[in-house]
């Protein structure tokens, strides 16, 4: 029957159907692939033993490529310096355990470049004109130990903000502004550094899955959801040439064996007990 014209279609249509799920299902093995590579890398970087900022992070514009997010990020590194804070910005918009607020965001120059670095977080303010108050950061050389982040793509909009507040955190935007030599990303200061005090630190990142995005057993799941649909896909026009031929078979198993006899009604109550009272010889009394 799979050879009649409308299963035949059918089963072309079911085969397109089984095609697209077995490649659905496919991309989500390499997704999941691509997830735990970026989830071990992350975890290994944030791991990893505490370097000098110059051996893993590359000046805007120098030579090599811009360097990889997942290469850099978490990576803990140390540096000595003095804090900018001529330069200093507030990055506004940003969340810390669900407080809306900003990032202080305070040069740090040394002698290899100057890094962008997060001293810590402050809430936002109830007003919308005046830039919350900061505290200062240390005078003098300091050398601080903080964690790599990759610089964000977004212009800074710094030229149309008041009260140095920023849009994001674009080094080659502050590279511009500054006119020095800046590294290609910015960092967060570990809790108990040189200039984190009476700010709110940022919060460890959270290492379950850090590449953030669904979870690994999240695509595990998804994977076999588009396989089994593949299988129905597959299965549908047989399962359909089955139905109907039990349902052929049964009609003509029917038709051969006839209509059913027709069943004589009971025979009234009086009638029935009649028999019985000859049938014991007793009197029913009408």
């Amino acid at each position: 029957m799979l050879r009649q014209p409308r299963y035949a279609a059918l089963s072309v249509l079911m085969l397109l159907v089984a095609a697209v799920c077995v490649l659905a299902g496919t991309w989500q093995i390499v997704r999941l692939e691509g997830k735990v590579g970026a989830n071990d890398e992350l975890r290994r970087n944030a791991h990893a033993a505490v370097v000098p900022v110059a051996s893993v992070l590359p000046l805007v514009g120098g030579h090599g490529a811009p360097p990889r997010q997942h290469k850099i990020q978490f990576r803990t590194v140390q540096l000595t310096g003095s804090y900018d804070t001529v330069d200093q910005g507030l990055v506004r918009q940003r969340t810390v355990d669900d407080t809306t607020g900003y990032l202080v965001l305070t040069p740090l120059r040394t002698a290899d470049g100057t890094l962008l670095v997060v001293r810590g977080f402050v809430p936002d303010s109830a007003s919308t004109v005046a830039a919350p108050k900061v505290p200062a950061p240390p005078s003098g050389t300091v050398t601080v130990t903080a964690r790599l982040q990759p610089g964000e793509s977004r212009h800074d909009q710094a030229a149309q903000l008041a009260n140095h507040q920023l849009e994001s955190i674009n080094p080659g935007d502050q590279a511009a502004r500054i006119g020095a030599p800046v590294f290609d990303g910015y960092a967060e200061l570990l809790s108990g550094q040189p200039g984190t005090a009476r700010l709110i630190a940022i919060p460890e990142p959270d290492l379950s899955n850090p590449a953030g995005g669904a979870i690994e057993p999240q695509h595990i799941a998804y994977i076999i959801q588009w396989y089994l649909f593949a299988l129905l896909a597959l299965a549908a026009p047989v399962a359909m040439v089955r139905a109907e031929t039990r349902q052929r078979d049964d009609r003509d198993f029917d038709e051969a064996r006839g209509p059913a006899p027709e069943q004589t009604p009971d025979p009234p109550a009086q009638d029935r007990a009649a028999k019985l009272a000859d049938r014991y010889g007793r009197t029913v009394r009408r």
